[in-house]
């Protein structure tokens, strides 16, 4: 028995458009055993076949590695990621897929490799990198070939999670995006994009406070999360260094450096928003990890 463990990912991280994104400590756990036949618990039933996200990432890295895969039990834990939130829950599945095929297989591939196999199935690299690498990851492709580079964030940094109770799909994220963009624009994000991942790594608030903004995305998808607006003047007002759209939402994500304004933001919109979930997470900067018997072990 194989087991992974995955964390949550939170992309675009305001000017990082599909290529930042950070792993957060929230995970999913996936158990993997040979068998002969296709067994997956732990998922809605219309999941449990070879459709299953979990269970194709398991069979490209078979066929890249020329091995038959007969069959695979597949046990799945990952509650803690929900769905369509902006906190990579189809990345995470595809991740813990490669990792527990390849490291069934005796782990013949590199995390490169399996970078590229995550990416092809994903369509970028924004959630993937990070969840499989940890840390805070900028991407890019050249043709086939991702290239991917990590950074640990500095524990100063608290992220307060505002995951609310509906979806935002990733189609409907994309659909409000205009055709093209103004050149001014662009170059907006390329300078902020560059200096946030640095505040990020050597702890620089003022960096991370200015930095984390765009111009590219998140004007046109916060009109899908109604209430975006009261969420950022509330983390202002708690003194959060910023507040951005996670992925393509519905989360937000409002980073601080200091934990008691976080827990206070915390608190307050548990009482406006009763039905939503509001975590405090640091930055995992592990990535996916291997449980062969009783050890854990980085894939790195």
């Amino acid at each position: 028995m194989i087991e992974v463990r995955v964390p949550a990912t939170s992309a675009n991280v305001g000017p990082g458009f599909d290529c930042m994104g950070l792993a957060v400590n929230l995970y999913a756990t996936f158990r993997f055993a040979e068998c002969d036949s296709v067994c997956i618990s732990g998922c809605k039933q219309e999941w449990q076949n070879e459709q299953n996200l979990v269970y194709q990432a398991c069979a490209k890295v078979f066929a890249k590695c020329n091995k038959q895969l007969k069959g695979l039990k597949i046990e799945i834990d990952a509650e803690a990621i929900p769905d369509a939130r902006g906190l990579g829950s189809s990345a995470v599945c595809i991740v813990g897929g490669a990792v527990g095929a390849n490291a069934l297989l005796g782990s013949p591939l590199s995390n490169e490799e399996l970078l590229n196999i995550c990416t092809e199935m994903e369509g970028h690299p924004d959630n993937v990198a990070p969840a499989l690498y940890g840390g805070l990851t900028v991407s890019f492709c050249v043709q086939d070939q991702v290239y991917t580079v990590k950074k640990q964030v500095n524990e100063q940094f608290v992220f307060c999670a505002v995951i609310p109770d509906y979806p935002v799909l990733t189609a409907d994220a994309r659909r409000v995006l205009p055709q093209s963009v103004d050149y001014q624009d662009a170059l907006y994000n390329i300078g902020r994009c560059a200096a946030l991942a640095a505040g990020l790594a050597e702890g620089n608030s003022e960096i991370v406070a200015h930095a984390c903004d765009d111009r590219l995305h998140q004007p046109y998808r916060k009109a899908l999360i109604p209430e975006y607006e009261k969420v950022e003047h509330l983390s202002h007002e708690h003194h959060a260094l910023t507040c951005y759209i996670s992925g393509s939402g519905s989360t937000m994500m409002a980073i601080f450096d200091q934990r008691k304004n976080a827990e206070a933001l915390e608190a307050e919109l548990k009482q406006c928003f009763p039905n939503w979930q509001v975590k405090l997470l640091q930055v995992d900067n592990n990535g996916a990890i291997v449980k062969e018997d009783s050890s854990w072990g980085s894939i790195l």
